[in-house]
């Protein structure tokens, strides 16, 4: 690990949800540590708008802005000048968001980046182990990660170390099913309509992973840590344990009282007493659908995992690698699509050591990498539907995936390179293609001219070439593959076929011969 080289730095999240806009300010220190310095809160009704119009109004806009404004003043006395700014569920959804962002930037200065649900799963997962530490073993749980915010639920199920499932789930404490409405439900109406919708969720989750066999209920967000609050005397430490009765009985207390009382009895705004009950009672379902007898709360939330990934980028830390989590997540939807496992894996392989072979003439770095063996694994799985023009299957089934770990910009990397593994190259004509940005264009052009070289190399499917040394002679390019391989004609007609995009790319021609190369 390199030596710290910085000093104490400060700097600041900002979280716009459904509901509210957050912000902290924390002071990053060179060894890894962190002091909170500002924990700012303000209601904002993004969600209300949204989830019933499927925009921000102009007067909920206006408001967002003065809260924003008054962020910075605060960002601007304490001299701040790193800030990661991020918009969730409601602004994710609005139609309008695009105007909502650039008026945000042209009156305050804050540039808001909107995260898909996987990139806010993979921030989650980030605070929760840096919360949990070695004092709990992943290695050997099954655990259920669950965040109920007020647009959207965020789902993970995360067994032995390795990301199993995620999902972004369009329920939350304000978005409920159409039968319910926050603070106006008989709260048994309640009870009933979110049980049969959670049932129904976790019998679709169970076609991947059966959440019977859970048994770590991990609860994230802020009603959790404020009923942690209120059940626990003291709170040490960066996670409390909950008993599973004790938090039913919890709920049910809260059943019998309206919102004002809710309000008034435990000091909370009003707006968020009113949608406590349905959070908890989202909570409760889950962790029905599970042989868990406590609950474990992370007493964190995203913008921790926003400021662990500041931390570790200022303090010269290695950042959080999520390429296991990745390849995996890419792996699991491959099953799912009953791809030719054997074949896409050493499609993968052979495709990241060209890559590794060729990185001067790419001049690509490691996420690329990461991209390019994502792409390799799943290049196939449009087959699932139809061997003929599978390559476009492939591409739009990438694109409708929760891949954990990345964002909408990386799948669309990864639908373009797979959209280009057999046959055509890009075209202006090509829409997907021509939306990127013209960087973004040329990486897919680069790793699609990999992929293309190394699934011709196994085009039979029986993985003869394992194993390869690369030659740059003149102005063509070598493989050169044991003679043990055998009979490889097939391979070598397949890369005859799909070298025209490596050549101009690399402006080399790349062929495939038997043996070693000439000392």
């Amino acid at each position: 690990m390199p030596e710290p080289t910085i000093q104490k730095q400060t700097v600041a999240v900002i979280d716009i949800g459904s509901s509210a806009i957050r912000m902290v300010i924390a002071e990053i220190g060179p060894k890894f540590e962190m002091r909170h310095l500002e924990n700012l809160q303000k209601p904002v009704a993004f969600g209300k708008d949204v989830f019933t119009t499927g925009r921000i109004s102009n007067a909920v806009i206006r408001e967002g802005i003065v809260v924003l404004k008054n962020f910075k003043s605060v960002l601007d006395s304490y001299g701040v000048k790193n800030v990661h700014a991020i918009a969730t569920s409601a602004v994710r959804e609005a139609a309008n968001r695009e105007n909502f962002i650039d008026q945000v930037f042209v009156r305050t200065g804050i540039d808001v980046e909107v995260i898909e649900g996987p990139e806010e799963n993979r921030l989650e997962l980030i605070a929760v182990e840096h919360a949990l530490g070695e004092k709990f073993d992943f290695q050997n749980k099954s655990c259920l990660i669950i965040e109920v915010g007020s647009g959207s639920t965020e789902m993970i199920i995360f067994s032995k170390g390795e990301v199993e499932l995620t999902r972004t789930l369009s329920i939350g404490s304000i978005r409920l099913p159409e039968q319910a409405i926050a603070g106006k439900t008989e709260s048994a109406q309640m009870q009933r309509v979110l049980k049969r919708s959670i049932r129904d969720i976790a019998q679709y989750a169970g076609r991947e992973y059966n959440l019977g066999d859970i048994n770590t209920f991990i609860a994230v967000g802020g009603d959790m840590r404020f009923v942690s609050r209120q059940l626990t005397e003291k709170i040490e430490g960066d996670y409390v344990i909950l008993e599973k009765t004790t938090f039913l009985k919890f709920i049910d207390s809260l059943a019998k009282m309206p919102a004002d009382e809710i309000s008034d009895k435990y000091g909370i705004a009003y707006s968020e007493a009113e949608t406590l009950y349905p959070s908890l009672l989202i909570y409760a379902n889950f962790l029905a659908e599970t042989r868990t007898e406590n609950i474990v709360v992370p007493m964190v939330s995203i913008r921790e995992g926003l400021l662990l990934e500041q931390a570790q980028i200022l303090s010269g830390f290695k950042r959080t690698d999520v390429s296991k989590q990745v390849i995996s997540s890419c792996r699991r939807l491959g099953r799912k699509y009953m791809y030719d496992g054997p074949h896409a894996l050493c499609v993968a392989a052979n495709a990241i050591k060209l890559f590794d072979n060729l990185k001067e003439e790419h001049g690509l770095g490691a996420k690329d990498r990461l991209l390019l063996e994502a792409a390799a694994i799943l290049h196939d799985i449009g087959m699932y539907i139809s061997p003929q023009g599978h390559h476009k299957h492939s591409s739009y089934l990438i694109d409708a995936a929760d891949i954990f770990g990345l964002r909408k910009s990386d799948k669309n990397i990864i639908s373009n390179v797979v959209r280009y593994h057999r046959r055509t190259t890009p075209q202006t004509t090509h829409v997907a293609y021509m939306s990127l940005t013209k960087s973004d264009r040329a990486i897919v052009s680069k790793l699609a001219a990999i992929l293309r070289v190394a699934d011709a190399i196994d085009k039979s499917h029986t993985q003869k070439i394992r194993n390869f040394q690369l030659e740059r002679s003149g102005d063509n390019f070598i493989l050169w593959v044991p003679e043990e391989a055998g009979d490889i004609s097939i391979e070598r007609d397949g890369l005859s076929k799909k070298g025209d995009m490596f050549a101009e790319n690399f402006g080399s021609t790349i062929t495939l011969k038997q043996g070693a190369p000439p000392k």
